[in-house]
């Protein structure tokens, strides 16, 4: 027992001389020394690499992205430029032959455009492109540059030869046209590799956050296991001290360095330890306010005193939320400096708790974000600029080709009407591309709107059936659609364009004889999918491979399908419809099993079915039809609702003499012969009734009038019905052709002279000003029934002409279109309200849907009033 108990004495005085002499497990007083010297010179300087190195990297993908955005101007000023030489050329052949100095002038102006266009080349090639797109760019510039000379020759030709310069002239075309396809792919891949760059940029700066806090905790923990080392090497040692002090400074030029980075990072950070009440802010942090890192005062009275009063608010809301939630608390909102500049900041913030989970501390970022938010706003400003600028001419070219097509300048030779069909088809499909990219940029920046309201499931597949079914025709594909009471909370138009364009990818992707099934119903429950409408669209193509069902709804994507060549297609299609159904709250998907089709599925808020309503009366301006073959019925029921007219239809003369006396239409078209009641005893029967004499009557019959004893009508149509005699025919039976007026505010004559041809086409008389002070002044003038107003004028804009209307008291309720290639928000829409208005996008809208907008209106402002 003895033994043991000296042996323990032993042990206990070994391990006293141990701790007196040896602490650190054996480590002589030199090398211990040696180790800590090492150590707080490497950590901090680890800190400091790894911030700057981090910041740098940042720096350099910001850097990068500029490059590329600058590279997208220089080749848009180039594509401008080339459009300039192209214009030239046109120019030159309008010229006067024989007068030298016209031919001259266009000869300098055309080489000037070739020197700018070379100048906006060189700059592209100096933003050095990145080595993936160098080809593509190399390319583009040899093209652009040979355009440029070609254009500069046949200008020369044009003043010496004409004749000889038109013939070439259609060469210079094809090769100006065959440009716009590799600069729209260019500017999509410059794009691209911008919005890969600013992606890397974020995630690189994230890092370089991460990991420089990771490092300095780090040093900070070594810093403090160091010093407490050699707190047990030696109390009161002058070498300890002097260590001890070596840290110190090294751990403030640590701190020092972490502050440069956050200043090349414009991050400042701070915290607010709840116990103390005390609030530390690093020098970033004072230098975003705008204040002295010595300013005195209560800093929470401070910071408060420098939010912007109208963001107040949401900032309280999220220092609340980021004392109470578990996790990081993002906002973003406005920094008013005592200089009165204002800076727009992104702030993080989360709860430091201790182990009862009672929070101690409140520690957090703010990062200045006011020159992201410049280059956001400039970017925005481009699609807009490029959303008006490509949607006006389109405008024109599509309304043009519309009434070519359409017989508005007389029957065309049978060539010519397949030229006219297959250029009107190309600037549909130009139309639908180029709002698909803007959809696109709208959905990438949270900037779509959706008007939501509760819509019939049955009523949406319809009209999607509807609008697809002469492409299923032509491509020898047929529907299968099961009917559904459900209802769904949704914007009609976002989800009409989901449903048709997952119809059309079924319908192209289905062999011929192949039939594309829709269906629509409430989801399958698993639990967490209560109140929800499920719609499926189902093709008998050859299926899509597993690895590439998520891939297609990103942008540009197409699966690798065999027949894949042949499918052609912009590869927005479906990531438009993965953004439209998150907006709605909903999610989408693709099954496929390879061989056998594919099945996209996408899911919706349900709505509660509305309470049904006895129908109500006809609009006022009803055309009753009655004829006893049901598909002239149909027929003349869709032209007439193609201009705006409202329709009833009956099928026996006792049918017309019904619904004339219940709903008083506007007008009766009358068949003559017809099995029991005629069209002669129906049109005495309405002259003998005093409710119904005054309705105007034309007549439509496969008989000519010639000899015929006519009853009293308005107005005969001899079968088969032309349309433009039917809408004459109405329109002198109405006594509508001369009251009606339309004033087109335009600045683009192109546009102006298609609406002016389209108004006349619906005999409508049109006036046309180019500015918004001509406007107002040819409103003060002759008031107008209808206004048609585009915002972008030359002298003051729309926004200013709806507000001297507003002003005038004759012109403040005037009806009006507003017809604009700009995408407008809610507060633009209330700023442009006058009377009853309508907004209707340049190219964003089918011609039906404006011919409905427009024409529909202006029947319901001149319709005459109910009895």
């Amino acid at each position: 027992m003895s033994d043991a108990r000296g042996a323990a004495r032993g042990a206990t005085s070994e391990g006293r001389r141990s701790w007196t002499g040896d602490p650190l497990g054996g480590l002589p007083l030199g090398r211990a020394l040696l180790v800590a010297a090492v150590v707080a010179v490497v950590l901090p300087l680890l800190v400091v690499t790894t911030a700057l190195t981090g910041f740098t990297a940042v720096d350099r993908a910001h850097t990068n992205a500029f490059r590329l955005l600058t590279a997208q101007q220089h080749l848009l000023d180039a594509s401008a430029m080339a459009a300039s030489l192209h214009g030239d050329v046109l120019e030159s052949f309008e010229a006067p032959e024989g007068n030298n100095e016209t031919g001259t002038e266009l000869a300098a102006r055309t080489r000037a455009h070739l020197t700018q266009l070379e100048d906006d080349l060189r700059k592209l090639d100096a933003s050095s492109p990145p080595p993936s797109l160098a080809a593509q760019v190399r390319t583009l510039h040899t093209a652009m540059r040979d355009l440029g000379v070609e254009a500069v020759r046949l200008s020369d030709l044009a003043a010496t030869s004409p004749g000889e310069a038109r013939e070439q002239h259609e060469h210079f075309d094809v090769t100006f046209d065959q440009l716009a396809e590799p600069q729209s792919q260019l500017l999509a891949a410059l794009a691209r590799e911008a919005d890969a760059a600013n992606q890397a940029a974020e995630r690189r700066q994230d890092q370089a956050i991460r990991w420089t806090a990771i490092v300095a905790a780090a040093t900070l923990g070594a810093m403090l296991l160091l010093a407490f080392a050699l707190y047990r090497l030696g109390a009161g040692n002058e070498e300890l001290l002097r260590s001890v002090k070596e840290q110190a400074d090294q751990l403030a030029s640590s701190n020092a360095e972490l502050q440069d980075a956050q200043h090349l990072a414009h991050i400042g950070s701070w915290q607010w330890d709840l116990g103390s009440g005390r609030t530390e802010w690093s020098a970033e942090f004072y230098r975003i306010l705008g204040l002295d890192p010595d300013t005195e005062g209560d800093r929470e009275e401070l910071f408060a005193a420098r939010v912007h009063p109208d963001d107040a608010a949401d900032f309280l809301r999220a220092q609340e939320e980021a004392a109470s939630a578990p996790g990081e608390i993002r906002s973003e909102y406005r920094i008013v400096r005592p200089d009165g500049t204002v800076r727009e900041v992104r702030a993080v913030g989360r709860a430091v708790r201790d182990e009862s989970a009672h929070v101690v501390r409140l520690v957090g970022t703010m990062q200045d974000i006011t020159e992201q938010r410049v280059v956001q706003r400039m970017k925005d400003e481009f699609v807009g600029v490029i959303s008006h600028e490509l949607r006006t001419p389109l405008t024109s070219i599509r309304g043009a080709l519309g009434l070519m097509a359409g017989g508005a300048v007389g029957t065309l030779p049978p060539k010519a009407q397949r030229m006219a069909d297959v250029a009107l088809n190309s600037s549909e499909r130009l139309v639908r591309l180029v709002n698909d990219i803007l959809d696109v940029e709208k959905i990438s920046a949270g900037k779509l709107e959706l008007d939501l309201e509760p819509l019939p499931v049955d009523d949406l597949v319809g009209a999607a059936l509807e609008e697809m079914r002469a492409m299923a025709a032509q491509a020898g594909v047929t529907f299968s659609a099961a009917p559904s009471d459900a209802f769904v909370l949704a914007d009609r138009d976002r989800i009409a364009q989901t449903l048709t364009n997952l119809l059309s990818n079924a319908i192209k992707f289905s062999p011929a004889g192949g039939v594309v099934t829709v269906t629509a119903g409430p989801a399958p429950s698993d639990g967490d999918d209560h109140g929800l409408v499920q719609f499926t669209v189902t093709d008998q193509g050859a299926g899509i491979p597993a690895d590439k069902l998520e891939t297609i709804f990103d942008r540009f994507a197409q699966a690798d399908a065999t027949d894949n060549r042949a499918k052609t297609g912009t590869g927005l299609g479906l990531p438009i419809c993965r953004g439209i159904v998150e907006q709605h709250g909903g999610r989408i998907w693709a099954t496929s099993d390879p061989g056998s089709g594919s099945t996209f599925t996408f899911v919706l808020r349900a709505a509660p079915t509305p309470k049904d309503e006895p129908d109500g009366p006809p609009p006022v301006g009803a055309i009753l039809i009655c004829d006893d073959d049901p598909d002239v019925v149909e027929v003349l029921a869709a032209m007439l609702e193609s201009h705006g007219y409202a329709t009833l239809t009956a099928h026996t003369g006792q049918q017309a003499l019904d619904l004339a006396a219940v709903h008083a239409p506007s007008l009766i078209l009358m068949d003559l012969r017809m099995p029991g009641m005629s069209g002669w005893e129906a049109i005495a029967a309405l002259g003998a009734n005093p409710a119904t004499a005054d309705i105007p009557i034309v007549i439509l019959s496969a008989l000519t009038p010639d000899g015929i004893d006519v009853p009293s009508a308005s107005s005969w149509l001899t079968k088969p019905v032309d349309q433009r005699a039917l809408m004459g025919s109405l329109r002198e039976a109405l006594g509508t052709d001369a009251t009606t007026s339309v004033l087109v505010v335009e600045d683009d004559e192109d546009v102006g002279e298609v609406l002016k041809v389209f108004f006349a086409d619906h005999g409508v008389h049109a006036r046309v000003a180019h500015t918004g002070m001509q406007a107002l002044a040819m409103s003060r003038d002759v008031p107008p029934d209808l206004l048609v107003l585009d915002l972008g004028l030359p002298d003051i804009d729309g926004y200013a002409v709806v507000s001297a209307l507003r002003a005038d008291e004759r012109l403040r309720s005037l009806p009006m279109v507003v017809y604009t290639g700009r995408e407008l928000d809610d507060a633009d829409r209330r700023r442009l309200r006058l009377g009853e208005t309508r907004f209707v996008t340049k190219a964003g809208e089918s011609p039906a849907e404006f011919e409905r907008q427009v024409i529909g209106l202006l029947r319901s402002i001149t319709a005459p009033t109910a009895p």
